[in-house]
């Protein structure tokens, strides 16, 4: 796990040391162990490095190929890449490491642009071709390392946090009222835009070529139905062997992998599986609420079962001082619940190990929200007479197309982007299933994950998230996955085979923090006060004064609902206040 910066174009030769030293000490965090700079013909390519798989100085990057003139930087890692390494010797690669990175350097020089289909993992890469004068890059297929990258002037720059490119000195921040309305309604930035309109993402699942003063790019994966004839029983026990499989490549590392445990179905099974490939008890973790609420007791049940070495923390109320430093790292906004608790069980994590299980990813592949059970029980008339997915996009986003246009400045409400992502489906489950894979699970879930973890210097890997077993899980029948009654059937099926039915079948709780009782304290009541007095507020300057007052001021009386809006708005003026220093 890395941090990475990439300049190419006729700038490259021209940028100084200083700069190039700035970009990199923003993304110290995610790589404290080692620094390199490679300065090539036509690029700079620099990371910061969180040594994990290694760790000796061969898998030092920059990593130049020991045959051709390619240079890579790499964040991530590369699952099973002794498998493609052997199938590279077979072709006649010689390698002088045994790090996943020199992979990638071998995959290219095979394969070329269509190296990435030869690649499993997470992973965000710059590769410079000095004989084609071109830098390659790609994101890996579900978007669990990010991607920044701005021109200045047919000079690109990329790097793995905004922070990076803004230490340049080249950009200002132009804030994007199009996707101030996405987090609005979303609470994240959807994967395919970030929330300047001068500074971009590449999505996941696409690779690009920058030549020439211009990025060429284009999808290299998404997942697609295929016919499956599997009984219950043949899908259960292949779901189980492609399960081990991702978890076992996942434990490889030259470093201790722990495992992060809500006490949920989800992580109870990595952490379980992850158990059976250890010799010695894994370090687990978890975070709880307090008086409010927690599945402590059940992650602790689960840790006594598995019989791993556990570690928990309680956050019993919010801390306004944690929350800015959550807000300040994430370089945009993102006002999910779960942000603070996942930062605080991160930091745990750190303080033990390096890399962490999580069981990121089932709910999306397996159906395992309230929504696919509240569609189902939609009367038929209305789902013959209405549409199903804008019935559904209407009731999870949290302010709507009314409430928007009133809190947003812009003159026009741009139309959401959601519909080219489920338009290859034409089955209302298929669809939403696709916007929780290709819009929610990258832009909420993965985000936050990479960030909160990054943050205190942690991995986080996600063994559901593995190809072969999306690819495989994706394309069976939706009564294995979801009932009218039960959702998750079969992953909850395989747990129970060695956990009680009423660990395995309770009523799902979620990681989300109390913020309707959070919004009561003291302390947030003080910082939202402090927000209203300020007539001068920069997120004023987008938002609607006065509506944005309205809700505030009612925030310690509102019900569930409203009190995510108003969590929202207060997360939003944090993030104006400390990253206002950025924006032109």
């Amino acid at each position: 796990m890395c941090g990475i910066i990439a300049i190419a174009g006729k700038g490259a030769g021209s940028t100084d040391s200083r700069t190039v030293g700035a970009m990199l000490s923003c993304l110290s965090r995610r790589g404290p162990d080692d620094t390199g700079v490679e300065r090539l013909p036509g690029a700079i390519l620099g990371q910061t490095r969180l040594a994990i798989v290694d760790l000796s100085p061969a898998g030092h990057q920059p990593m130049k190929d020991n045959e051709r003139p390619l240079t890579v930087v790499f964040n991530g890692e590369i699952y099973g890449y002794s498998e493609t390494r052997k199938d590279l010797e077979a072709r006649g690669h010689r390698f002088s490491s045994h790090s996943d990175t020199e992979v990638i350097l071998k995959a290219y020089a095979e394969y070329g642009e269509r190296c990435v289909d030869h690649l499993d993992g997470m992973f965000a890469f710059a590769l410079w071709d000095d004989e084609k004068e071109q830098l390659f890059v790609a994101r890996d297929r579900f978007g669990k390392k990010p991607f920044y990258y701005a021109w200045h002037e047919s000079t690109f720059y990329a790097a793995s946090e905004m922070k990076s490119l803004f230490a340049t000195g080249l950009f200002k921040g132009q804030v994007d009222p199009g996707a101030l309305d996405d987090f609005l309604r979303l609470l994240y930035m959807p994967p395919h835009r970030t929330v300047y309109a001068n500074i971009h993402t590449l999505p996941p699942a696409h690779a690009g070529v920058v030549k020439d003063g211009a990025l060429r790019s284009w999808r290299y994966w998404q997942l697609e139905k295929q016919p499956s004839a599997a009984t219950y029983a043949e899908a259960k026990a292949e779901v189980r062997r492609l399960f081990d499989k991702a978890v076992e490549k996942r434990m490889i590392a030259d470093v201790e992998v722990g495992s992060l445990l809500s006490g949920g179905v989800d992580s109870t099974m990595v952490t379980a599986t992850a158990q059976r490939f250890s010799a010695s008890p894994i370090k687990t973790f978890a975070v709880g609420y307090g008086a409010y609420r927690s599945e402590l007791p059940y992650a602790e049940q689960a840790a006594r079962q598995i019989g791993t070495d556990h570690y928990e923390l309680v956050a019993p109320k919010a801390d306004m001082q944690e929350l800015r430093a959550v807000i300040e790292y994430f370089d945009e906004p993102h006002a999910d619940s779960s942000d603070f608790p996942q930062a605080l069980v991160s930091k745990l994590a750190s303080s033990k190990v390096k890399v962490a299980l999580s069981g990121d990813g089932a709910d999306e592949l397996f159906m395992g929200y309230g929504w696919y059970q509240k569609f189902w029980h939609t009367p038929r008339w209305k789902k013959i007479f209405r549409d199903p997915y804008s019935s559904y996009v209407r009731a999870t986003e949290v302010f709507s197309g009314r409430e928007r246009k009133k809190l947003l400045h812009a003159k026009r409400v741009p139309t959401a982007f959601e519909r080219t992502v489920v338009s290859r489906f034409a089955d209302p489950f298929d669809k939403i299933n696709a916007f929780d894979i290709s819009v929610y699970l990258p832009g909420q879930l993965l985000s936050k994950v990479d960030r909160s973890g990054m943050m205190h210097s942690l991995e986080v890997r996600s063994p559901f998230l593995d190809t072969a077993l999306a690819e495989y899980v994706f394309s069976l029948p939706r009564q294995f996955k979801l009932s009218a009654s039960e959702n998750k059937i079969l992953l909850k099926d395989l747990l129970a085979e060695t956990f009680p039915r009423e660990f395995v079948y309770r009523r799902k709780q979620g990681f989300g923090a109390p913020i309707q009782e959070w919004m009561k304290e003291p302390d947030v009541r003080r910082e939202i006060l402090r927000l209203l007095s300020r007539d001068d507020h920069p997120m004023f300057a987008y938002i609607d004064k006065d509506e944005a007052r309205k809700i505030l001021a009612s925030a310690e009386s509102l019900g569930k609902g409203n009190a995510q809006k108003a969590w929202s708005l207060l997360c939003l003026a944090l993030w104006f206040e400390l990253h206002q220093k950025r924006h032109g």
